[in-house]
């Protein structure tokens, strides 16, 4: 099942925007893991949403994708320890998690 994610309001609009982007730079279609779940007390329980997963097939391409966004986009300024990207799982389960936060910014 294909989505346009770009037009799904309930979305941040920096994720929005890092995830049509990513697909436009890659080239990939990307499958999403994972979006909003309910009592979720991290980025994927916010509306709008913050936090989605994306499945990775392999960790050379899981590593390359992480440092695309990385390399574009600042989760929090103030906090520069904290990525956009995060690659973990392991096998079936490895997974590219994205995330913002309100002070998220384009580098």
């Amino acid at each position: 099942m294909r989505i346009d994610i770009g037009q799904l309001e309930f979305i941040d609009q920096a994720l929005r925007t890092i995830l049509v982007e990513l697909e436009a730079f890659t080239g990939f279609a990307f499958t999403i893991t994972s979006l909003y779940r309910r009592r979720d007390r991290g980025v994927h329980g916010q509306l709008p949403l913050r936090g989605t997963d994306l499945r990775m097939r392999d960790k050379t391409t899981g590593k390359v994708v992480r440092e695309i966004i990385n390399d574009r986009w600042a989760y929090d300024p103030a906090r520069p320890e904290m990525q956009c990207a995060i690659l973990h799982g392991a096998g079936a389960n490895l997974h590219l998690h994205v995330q913002v936060h309100h002070n998220t910014e384009r580098k």
